[in-house]
């Protein structure tokens, strides 16, 4: 498993570069650049503004220069779990453009905490509903209990989360005033009681799309397993339907689910951009489309950089648990 791992994570490398490149293409692709939004300045202050954040010099010289900043020289772990970059791997993304006086590591080590916690809970809700929307429809194939979940289901992947966020602020957050439709975070609020109410619409709206994805994929694979021998004989030994269900077909039944978590995490992560946006959420997704909006152009090729290495990292783990339940597969 050490070699496989070890060989992944080389895989890595070439990766991060070229999506570091392409991103890096594309942003100074665009016209215009990072003080075009700015008041009108006089041709010696944009000049000199330039020259202090290296953007005078040649496109070939800050490409490089930009590979030689993120490139890890260190590993400390401690700084990794507080998402900080520079004293963990000693990763330099450079300073913000738009914030002044910040850097992109810091706003990443202030931001990423609550893009997690939305996409944490969005998928642990979203697991929570629909393998045990899947499972129940696959015991009762073809009767209420599988045609209703399997509506909701579809009902939930016609509706994208840029949909459903605005019309769960409109009904549950104007209309019944049950729920703020916009922040994270309670005025004075220390307890998680007080912040509670600020996460449940992001936090729903993100979840039902891949809510639904997933218990249709249980469903699918668990009438596979059910239609078994082994599971025709443990209910032959006269094994109760939830020992069966739980000790038997369940394992087997969510190999699609768990490698379809890969992209799932994928999802709810580049989701959740347009959800902090709904919500006045202060994540990073948000950072990003104001920096793809104002040509911060190292707060993108940061945050794209920092995404793409916790996407890869995390169907990484998905790839690692596979092989773990499915004894089948190896480590190759």
């Amino acid at each position: 498993m050490l070699k496989f791992i070890f060989i992944r994570l080389l895989q890595l490398i070439p990766v991060l570069i070229v999506i570091i490149t392409l991103t890096f293409v594309m942003v100074r692709s665009i016209p215009g650049g990072p003080f075009s939004a700015e008041r009108k300045v006089s041709e010696h202050v944009l000049e000199k503004l330039n020259e202090h954040y290296g953007l005078s010099d040649p496109l070939y010289v800050q490409y490089f220069s930009y590979l030689k900043n993120v490139a890890p020289k260190k590993m400390d772990l401690a700084a990794l779990v507080r998402f900080d970059l520079k004293e963990g791997l000693g990763i330099d993304l450079g300073p913000s453009f738009r914030y002044e006086g910040r850097t992109v590591n810091e706003l990443i080590a202030e931001s990423f905490p609550v893009s997690f916690q939305l996409g944490a809970m969005a998928i642990l809700l979203a697991l929570l509903i629909g393998i045990p929307a899947g499972t129940i429809a696959a015991l009762n194939k073809n009767s209420t209990f599988d045609y209703l979940p399997m509506s909701l289901a579809m009902f939930g992947i016609c509706l994208p989360s840029f949909v459903l966020g605005p019309l769960f602020a409109l009904i549950f957050g104007l209309w019944l005033d049950w729920f703020p439709v916009s922040g994270w975070r309670a005025p004075g609020g220390f307890y998680w009681s007080d912040n509670l109410p600020y996460r449940v619409l992001p936090v729903l709206t993100l979840s039902l799309y891949y809510a639904a994805g997933l218990a249709r994929l249980t469903r699918g694979g668990m009438l596979e397993v059910l239609n078994q021998d082994y599971i025709r004989t443990a209910r032959a030994k006269g094994l109760s339907t939830w020992i069966v269900t739980t000790k038997h077909a369940l394992r087997a039944g969510l190999i699609p689910v768990i490698s379809y978590l890969g992209p799932v995490i994928a999802g709810v992560l580049s989701g959740s951009f347009i959800i902090e946006m709904i919500f006045q959420i202060p994540g990073l997704g948000r950072h990003f489309i104001n920096a793809a909006a104002n040509r911060d152009y190292t707060l993108v090729l940061g945050t794209v950089l920092f995404y793409a290495a916790l996407i890869i990292i995390l169907n990484l783990i998905v790839d690692i648990i596979m092989v773990l339940i499915n004894p089948k597969l190896k480590f190759e």
